[in-house]
């Protein structure tokens, strides 16, 4: 009994040969493969091999090869139709019982000829994109600002459709293609109005898109001209492309050899490109829509951490956190998410365009897990003064948590939160827990009183450089108490009395210095509980009069230290005038 295609690639797309084979032997990796002993074979060196990326295991004591249904057929001894059942429940795919049946081969052959046309359509536009390259200055300008170079081009197939309406489906109907096929591979379209066809693409640099069997199965289109309809165009909906289904970039991740353990999920393909150019080669985005869990268990292929990473603005932030809920329910051990938080305003590609990679840089080494993501969301910025917004936070975190339908991810959770929770709230009821907080912050030799006011104006111009235009004279006058932040602050007059740096780029740069670990630190989040003014990033205005209170604090108690210590010694040596002079130097203290 035959299967449909779509079910089997589906099976394929979402599990790795390599989890099935190591349930039933051990594997070790081995390059970009991984080896163990053969279970159709007694042997005591490792000859068996499986390569997720090819999709086949290979024994070369005794010859057996295949898929993974060909695995599971042989190591259990089942019938195809009831392997494919096996898999597709392991791989959470529902099945119909009238999918088992033969397809139908007209259905085949139109699978056949949509491949078809969408391979010469890219190979046209690619053509086309070095035709225009020789001589269409605009096309020039925008690639040469871009430094979309000739590996770039080729790796990626990049194409350029042309202004004319009717260019590819021409050329397609010279090859022989029916009208109908060329308009359901999605590169032409049908007017509704006069039954017209034109070309969807026209006047757009061309994105080939890949399926996960190395297909070219639809594109992207990105405008060049700011009045055209539509700033990126994708193919329509297809037998062979669901923009929901597949991932841009997937092709090239595939193909590269190195960092298999790092994968970076943007938003858009230009992204994809720049992390590439930059040299970060494992890089997907979805197709101009938001992710989908499948794209997520797909990327699961390549890594089983991997890292997402929206565009900075608000709208690249709410599709994180959506993210983070959607992926609840398919958690299972050893394969979750890393989040990313970019600069306001910024994506992978604006950053990198402007010489900003080591903000991007410093983003993903300051990302943080699933789980802290989640629970960053829930607490932060956020009042729990009473039992009733804390019985709130109890319902909203259970109820994540009966998202997850594996048990032991699940009982994990449960443990963080409950952990997280009494750290965050129980403690307060006690007043020996609260000095035992006070003790541990004292300890840590950051956090004690005598050091607040000093650490708060030190961090905040780490945080936001631009306050040293309103607050140069008064920072790099104060003598600070501490030697370590004494020297950082030499440390920073230097570097921009030197011009050595951007403002922009100082965090970075004193995170790279001797004085990292002080600066680290400074800017703990532990900051935000003397200092929450630096939570408003899009407000210098509040930043900078939060500092000057603090400062304001510093002088007074500098003004206190000098007035006491006058005292001490003025007391040591007690006679009539001395007697006077301490109590003018008591009365001005009191008036103050």
């Amino acid at each position: 009994m035959k299967f449909g295609s779509q079910l089997l690639d589906e099976i394929k797309t979402r599990i790795k040969v390599s989890d099935i084979v190591s349930k039933k032997i051990k594997l070790a990796p081995r390059g970009n493969e991984f080896v163990g002993l053969s279970p159709f074979s007694n042997e005591k060196t490792p000859s068996f091999t499986v390569s997720d990326e090819k999709g086949f295991y290979h024994c070369f004591s005794s010859g057996e090869h295949g898929s993974i249904f060909d695995f599971v057929m042989k190591t259990e001894n089942l019938s195809f139709r009831e392997a494919v059942k096996k898999l597709a429940d392991y791989a959470g795919i529902k099945v119909d019982e009238n999918i088992y049946k033969k397809e139908d081969k007209v259905f085949q052959n139109k699978i056949i000829n949509l491949r078809k046309i969408t391979k010469l359509s890219c190979d046209w536009y690619h053509e086309n994109l070095k035709r225009e390259l020789k001589s269409n200055k605009e096309l020039i300008s925008i690639f040469k600002e871009r430094n979309f170079n000739e590996n770039i081009i080729n790796n990626f197939s990049l194409g350029f459709a042309p202004k004319k309406n009717d260019t590819i489906y021409n050329y397609l109907k010279l090859k022989g293609f029916s009208s109908k096929d060329i308009i359901d591979s999605g590169v032409v379209i049908l007017s509704s109005k006069n039954n017209q066809k034109f070309d969807r693409f026209n006047n757009r640099i061309i994105f080939p898109i890949y399926d996960y069997s190395s297909n070219v199965v639809g594109f992207g289109g990105k405008a060049m001209s700011s009045n055209q309809i539509g700033k990126y165009v994708n193919s329509s909906t297809s037998p062979i492309f669901k923009k929901g289904d597949l991932l841009f970039g997937w092709q090239q991740c595939k193909n590269n050899n190195l960092n298999k353990d790092e994968l970076y999920i943007v938003e858009g393909y230009t992204d994809v490109i720049s992390m590439h150019n930059a040299g970060y080669k494992n890089v997907i985005a979805p197709l101009g829509t938001a992710l989908t869990i499948k794209q997520i268990i797909c990327a699961w292929r390549i890594t089983k951490v991997p890292t997402i990473c929206m565009d900075g603005d608000e709208a690249g932030q709410k599709a994180s956190k959506r993210v983070s809920e959607l992926v609840f329910p398919h958690l299972k051990p050893g394969y979750s998410l890393n989040f990313v938080k970019l600069p306001v305003e910024e994506d992978p590609d604006s950053l990198i365009l402007s010489n900003k990679t080591k903000d991007l840089d410093m983003a993903f080494d300051n990302k943080i897990s699933l789980v802290d993501y989640i629970w960053n969301n829930l607490v932060y910025g956020k009042n729990f003064n009473t039992p009733e917004k804390r019985a709130e936070l109890e319902e909203e975190i259970s109820r994540l948590v009966n998202l997850i339908d594996n048990f032991i991810i699940k009982k994990n959770y449960k443990n963080f939160f409950r952990e997280k929770f009494f750290n965050e709230f129980k403690l307060s009821y006690s007043k020996k827990n609260i000095n035992d907080r006070k003790e541990v912050l004292i300890n840590k030799n950051i956090i004690n009183t005598d050091k607040i006011s000093e650490r708060i104006l030190l961090g905040s111009v780490i945080l936001y450089p631009d306050l040293l235009k309103k607050v140069n004279e008064k920072f790099f006058s104060i003598k600070f108490s501490f030697k370590k932040f004494e020297l950082l602050k030499n440390y920073i007059y230097k570097i921009f009395s030197k011009k050595l740096i951007e403002k922009n780029d100082l965090r970075a740069t004193l995170l790279k210095s001797e004085h990292k670990e002080i600066v680290s630190k400074i800017i703990n989040k532990s900051i935000l509980l003397h200092a929450p003014f630096l939570k408003s990033k899009n407000n210098i205005e509040i930043v900078f009069n939060g500092w000057n209170e603090y400062y304001g604090v510093f002088l007074e108690k500098k003004r206190l230290d000098f007035n006491k210590k006058n005292a001490d010694i003025t007391l040591n040596e007690l006679n009539k005038e001395n007697y006077e002079k301490f109590r003018k130097i008591s009365s001005l203290t009191k008036k103050k």
